[in-house]
């Protein structure tokens, strides 16, 4: 609506804010083509201040996103070319994909999933292509350990039919290792299974017990009574057969106490209550079972990583079965019988490198193998230990070619940096030099003739024909520590030494480690954060290892057993 005190209507203004083409005719051309000029570049710079980004900034702003998919890890990017294409090469297949211009990740994604054939596609696939890739790169690969399950096994099965199988030592005879605690942990359990009514009694009577504290008031009267210090009754892990065993123990100790609490409380029935028999039947198990109990916490041991002390322990094992069988009690008996399949299923496979880390040490060589070979098989047992020597023999060939080619191509390089450097250096004249390389040379030849005579014993020859280490049987003696003083005499021998000795006997030590989290970690502290938890993990171990007492003593101790730890990984 026009203002009625203006001059111009508002009409007319309109007309000549939108009629760009029409200017005043009295302009001189060059006026015109002047303001047309201006208007032309004003209008240029208002759309570079509100037009879109390129079209070859938005590609490569979308390239940079798109690299950030998971399918990348897969792929490798090629050069950007002009145009902002580029391609992606599989880095399993070499297939190669044209990238760009506004083209996605989804055909990458596809031959991801399920276009490429070498990709691995599970965790077999991948194990297989890190061991193989590990054997090429370095020969590092020497043992595996699993535990005991079927799954593993075929595992292992499916790799040994791999490439991994062409560089594997001794054409993978030592290569699969099954732990050693889970092996005690199917023999024992063979055994409980025949007195799981007897076990059953004694769990549900530690049960009752701790039922209320007006029972567990009653018990610890019971315990003044009995004129036994008071503990508390626990039960075990059916699941864990370690527990079981310290669940019985526990039984035994209050057994004066559980009789005297009979007496007290009517509830007590006589279902869950164990007579004068039952009770002389468990000590006769104890005995038995407090062997297996020994030898599962030496394997679960981290204080003492190195193999060679477990061939004896396993073989104990055996031992305390075979002695089993001559008990009074039928039921022990019936344990045997079914314990000892379950042992010699486990140990055929297991012995070998078992014996070979027990030959490493100089404290018992073959003397102990040979002495419990004749325990184990008694018909058979120079079968058993010729083919240990065999496998031994076969083990240092290997390792003596490796060792061969690496002083080789050592003195090549030495000898050929020795020839630039004479070739550098001033001529001699003279006969002088060559005479005495004449000589030399004539001694070299008569020292490879008498050597070719009378050939040397090799080092394991040389180690195994030594009489035993009598230094060695102290109780701290250190197996690495002894080898890496014998490095310069038996060089091959240490190496295979370290290699052998590396492998551990049980899977228990890193289930732990990697469990541990789980429980400091609990749903009630989820929100502690990592040096919280950090913290908490080594103070554990530090506290674990130390002597319970004031603080500057728990402090103390939690430094030195940190001084032992990092000295204990470096030998190791």
């Amino acid at each position: 609506m026009a203002d009625p005190g203006s001059d111009v209507s508002e009409p007319d203004l309109v007309l000549e804010a939108e009629d760009d083409d029409q200017l005043d005719p009295t302009y001189t051309p060059e006026e015109i083509e002047r303001i047309q000029n201006d208007a032309t570049n004003a209008d240029n710079a208002a759309n570079i201040v509100t037009q879109d980004p390129p079209a070859a900034n938005k590609k490569k702003r979308k390239f940079v996103k798109d690299l950030k998919a998971e399918v990348w890890k897969y792929f490798t990017k090629g050069v950007e070319q002009d145009d902002g294409s580029y391609t992606a090469v599989c880095n399993y297949c070499g297939e190669i994909y044209k990238m760009g211009n506004s083209r996605g990740t989804g055909s990458l994604r596809h031959h991801y999933k399920s276009g490429c054939k070498k990709m691995p596609r599970n965790s077999h696939d991948k194990l297989q292509k890190m061991l193989h890739m590990t054997n090429v790169a370095d020969k590092r690969a020497f043992s595996l350990v699993l535990d005991n399950a079927s799954s593993n096994d075929a595992c292992i099965r499916e790799l040994l039919c791999g490439p991994i199988s062409d560089n594997l030592p001794v054409d993978g005879q030592v290569f699969h290792q099954r732990c050693g605690c889970h092996i005690l942990n199917l023999v024992v359990d063979a055994g409980l299974s025949v007195v799981g009514d007897q076990i059953s009694k004694i769990r549900e009577t530690m049960k009752f017990l701790r039922h209320s504290q007006a029972r567990m008031e009653r018990f610890q009267l019971a315990s003044s009574q009995a004129k036994v210090p008071f503990k508390k009754p626990a039960w075990d892990v059916a699941t864990r057969w370690n527990s079981t065993f310290l669940m019985l123990e526990l039984a035994l100790y209050l057994r004066p106490v559980i009789d005297r609490y009979s007496t007290l409380d009517k509830n007590y029935t006589k279902s869950m209550q164990l007579n004068n028999n039952d009770w002389l039947g468990m000590e006769a198990l104890m005995d038995c079972l407090k062997v297996f109990y020994n030898v599962t916490l030496k394997f679960s041991g981290t204080k003492y990583p190195t193999l060679n002390v477990f061939f004896p322990e396993f073989c104990d094992v055996f031992v305390n079965i075979k002695s089993m069988e001559k008990s009074p009690y039928s039921f022990i008996t019936m344990m045997a019988s079914k314990m000892l399949p379950k042992w010699e299923r486990y140990w055929t496979s297991a012995n070998t490198l078992l014996a070979i880390a027990c030959v490493l040490d100089p404290r018992c060589k073959l003397t102990a193998v040979e002495y419990y070979y004749k325990l184990i098989y008694p018909q058979d047992h120079e079968w058993y230990i010729n083919n240990l020597k065999g496998c031994i023999n076969a083990l240092f060939d290997e390792y003596f070619k490796a060792y061969s080619l690496q002083q080789s191509q050592g003195e090549s390089s030495q000898a050929q940096s020795q020839s630039q450097s004479q070739a550098s250096g001033p001529s001699s004249s003279g006969t002088g030099s060559s005479t005495v390389n004449d000589i030399r040379a004539g001694l070299k030849s008569l020292l490879a003739e008498k050597n070719t005579a009378e050939p040397l014993k090799s080092e394991l020859e040389q180690y195994l024909t030594e009489p035993l280490d009598a230094t060695a049987l102290d109780a701290s003696f250190d197996i690495l520590a002894w080898w890496k003083l014998k490095v310069t005499v038996y060089p091959v021998m240490a190496r295979l030494a370290r290699d052998v000795l590396a492998v551990p006997a049980s899977t228990v030590a890193s289930e732990s480690t990697f469990s541990t989290s789980g429980r400091t970690l609990s749903t009630v502290r989820n929100s502690l954060n990592d040096e919280s938890l950090q913290a908490l993990i080594c103070a554990q171990d530090w506290l674990r290892c130390g002597e319970v007492g004031a603080t500057a003593t728990l402090w103390a101790s939690a430094e030195a057993t940190l001084d032992d730890t990092i000295c204990g990984s470096h030998q190791a």
